[in-house]
């Protein structure tokens, strides 16, 4: 396996960073147990996270939090969406040094990650500004709240955009020619991340969901990974796509010219919202720093971070203009709540996992 390391060292000025050290948030002023917490971090070695976001959108979190603990180093290492943990599985068998913290989108990782107690419980002071559905095991909390998206080559759709999955399928029925193999999505064989948004959108769909994922399966050719994706609707491969990672679509719209080929939209029918678990390990050799980090991370100056790097902050005060491109309000206020598909942490979704793979198969025309 190929990791890609990314380690990171904030080169935040000696002067800003004297003016700003041990500023903690404003929520935590004044709380003793906050205050021991930062004293005890000094006389740890750093903290070491494994996890699949990538350095930019780590690198506003991490220039905030530096700025207020200046003494704590950050090593981010960036792996799949589930081999974060197989990595720290590992690891932990042989008593090597391991992730004090992981952040990762798999929620059937974090479901045995708790069950077989290596999630440090901790009850942050940032809970009570948070949703609970964002909560869903003691320790397990949520960086961000991100929707999946269609995409779509202005060029190749002159002005007939999709704005919902019902856009798409009609689209595909009125001229399958055209369609036909040229739009895609995530491929729900290849990993929990790309099977947990298909089977919460079945789920949600209710009754009808099968009738359309065999529509959508007319024309759709699956990809792995969500920047293949947009660069291929971006060169015209395909015409558009549907449950992209908004993650990856928000900061390369602002790449060269591409917001004039490629626009976005939310699907109006039906939105998964990915939420990107994070938690501190049992096996954690910095464990106050590490919830100095989570804390840091939950609160509403780490949100604000966490959304000028791209991922989607859900924290209910966060304002609309607040972050560069789009917070979980902003998903409400477009599509409206009733519309939001929450991709959570369903227990029934691994005890189905074959048979609904065998009927996702079907749909997609996929053989073995």
């Amino acid at each position: 396996m190929k990791s890609k390391y990314v380690t990171r060292y904030l080169s935040v000025g000696v002067c800003c960073l004297s003016l700003l050290s041990g500023v903690a948030p404003a929520s935590f002023a004044g709380d003793e147990a906050y205050e021991a917490r930062v004293e005890a971090s000094k006389k740890e070695d750093g903290i070491l996270v494994y996890s699949n976001v990538a350095e930019y959108n780590w690198r506003f979190i991490i220039e905030g939090f530096n700025a207020m603990y200046p003494w704590i180093k950050i090593e981010s290492i960036d792996l799949g969406p589930s081999t974060v943990f197989e990595r720290y599985y590992s690891e932990v068998s042989v008593g090597k040094n391991t992730a004090d913290m992981i952040v990762t989108g798999a929620p059937d990782g974090w479901e045995r990650f708790a069950h077989k107690g290596e999630l440090l419980p901790y009850s942050s002071p940032e809970k009570g500004s948070l949703p609970a559905w964002s909560m869903p095991e003691d320790g397990l909390y949520t960086i961000s709240a991100d929707p999946m998206v269609i995409v779509y080559n202005k060029l190749l759709l002159k002005g007939d955009a999709p704005e919902s999955l019902a856009d798409i399928i009609e689209m595909g029925k009125e001229n399958p020619e055209k369609f036909r193999n040229k739009v895609t999505t995530y491929n729900a064989l290849k990993h929990s991340f790309a099977y947990d948004i298909h089977w919460a959108t079945v789920k949600s769909l209710g009754a009808n969901a099968w009738n359309t994922m065999d529509a959508l399966g007319d024309v759709t050719q699956s990809e792995s990974g969500g920047a293949v994706m947009v660069e291929k609707v971006t060169s015209g491969e395909y015409i558009m796509g549907y449950f992209v990672s908004g993650i990856t679509v928000f900061p390369r719209m602002d790449q060269s010219g591409r917001n004039k080929i490629m626009g976005w939209s939310f699907e109006k029918d039906g939105t998964p919202v990915f939420h990107r678990g994070m938690g501190v390990t049992k096996a954690a050799k910095s464990p106050n720093s590490s919830k100095l980090l989570l804390d840091y991370i939950l609160s509403h100056e780490g949100q604000i971070a966490v959304g000028k790097g791209g991922l989607t902050p859900y924290r209910a005060d966060i304002k609309h203009g607040e972050v560069p491109y789009v917070s979980y309000q902003d998903i409400v206020d477009a599509i409206g709540e009733e519309n939001i598909i929450h991709v959570t942490y369903d227990p029934e979704a691994y005890e189905h996992r074959d048979e609904f793979l065998a009927r996702w198969k079907q749909a997609y025309r996929i053989k073995d």
